[in-house]
């Protein structure tokens, strides 16, 4: 099949390639394991000629349960730029096909899940079977059909973002009604959820974002003040509108200098729920929080839960359902490119020229 491989390291519109890669298959599927970084290669220790043909395998399991899926659509996200770029948290093993996340139809399945085939699904889509191919790897927890009255532009990007952000804004996060909540890089795609689900908890919620319709858009999500950060210091414009030393939790998807400028906003007992890297990281000092009673928070979708992922995993998408259907929370697609222009959509997405989520259909 033809896909965009990753096989270098750099930005998008210089290591992406339009190429041949390998279909997703059962073979290839016992020859991997699962963790942070996706799908890899399980440790060579021993051989298990029977299942793997020869191949040599470790001690580590294989994937248990999965689907493969014919990709109706894909959305864009920040990890697509930095795995490509080395930037990414975890390395990634090359050659893999970008892409995180996807709406399709199951065409095959691991025995375990055969009663999917034929379902439209919304999921996760690890590499090196990412989303921007005609076929792509999902499998549990973060795989869910899809709601007849969700279009495929909106189920391609509904999952990460409205998982994500329930575990930085609530399970994470905490946040209580009546709260302040101040959301760094607001009108962004996971951002953009994390405003939506603080909104609903009834919190007052402040979206830093840059550029005036960013602004507008963190308004339409629910954003009581919203402050555009290329009018000047956000910061200070945060202390204009609520005072000093006001903001219960600053669930950041930007870290970095911003991260960095925005923590003595917090009151006492106030908490920095650290969701993403979009500005790159910084080191913190512990004195910043264990001489201010604050408390560093992390947060990242799956990571470390193990068995109980699955659990976690559908306790966020029973909350986000049940606000969709109340309609106190939407997919936030602004923008629909095919599947060839991707490149140049994460440049823009990059430069942060975009709201909400890019989705790629094919």
């Amino acid at each position: 099949m033809q896909a965009w491989v990753v096989r270098g390291t750099g930005i998008p519109s210089e290591v992406f390639e339009w190429r041949e890669a390998p279909e997703p298959s059962h073979a290839a599927m016992r020859a991997l394991t699962v963790d942070l970084a996706g799908l890899r290669k399980r440790q060579v220790s021993r051989s298990e000629p029977e299942a793997s043909g020869g191949q040599q395998m470790g001690d580590e399991p294989p994937v248990p349960a999965y689907v493969f899926v014919r990709v109706l659509a894909a959305a864009l996200s920040t990890p697509d730029v930095t795995m490509a770029t080395g930037e990414y948290p975890v390395p990634i093993e090359r050659p893999y096909v970008s892409g995180q996340e996807a709406v399709g139809v199951v065409e095959e399945a691991s025995p375990g899940l055969a009663g999917w085939i034929g379902k439209r699904v919304m999921g996760f889509t690890p590499q090196p079977f990412g989303s921007f191919a005609p076929r792509a790897v999902m499998f549990p927890p973060v795989l869910y059909e899809v709601p007849d009255a969700v279009s495929d532009t909106d189920a391609a990007g509904f999952v990460i973002p409205s998982h994500t952000a329930y575990h930085a804004v609530h399970r994470r996060g905490q946040v209580r009604a009546g709260e302040t909540v101040l959301v760094l890089g607001a009108a962004g795609g996971v951002p953009s959820a994390a405003v939506q689900l603080a909104a609903a908890a009834g919190c007052r919620v402040i979206a830093v974002a840059g550029g005036a319709e960013k602004v507008a858009f963190c308004r339409e999500l629910g954003a009581q003040i919203a402050i555009d950060h290329q009018a000047g210091d956000f910061a200070a414009a945060v202390r204009r509108e609520v005072g000093p030393a006001a903001v219960d939790v600053i669930i950041d998807f930007v870290q970095g200098e911003p991260g960095r400028r925005a923590r003595p906003l917090l009151a006492v007992e106030g908490r920095h729920v650290l969701a993403g890297h979009a500005a790159g990281l910084l080191p913190i000092h512990p004195n910043e929080f264990y001489l201010q009673n604050w408390t560093l928070v992390g947060t990242c979708m799956g990571a470390g839960y193990g068995a109980r992922g699955a659990e976690l995993e559908e306790t966020a998408h029973a909350h986000v359902m049940k606000l969709f259907a109340e309609g106190r929370y939407r997919a936030t697609t602004t923008r629909v490119i095919e599947l060839r222009e991707v490149p140049a959509a994460l440049a823009d997405l990059h430069a942060r020229r975009t709201s909400g989520r890019v989705v790629a259909v094919l």
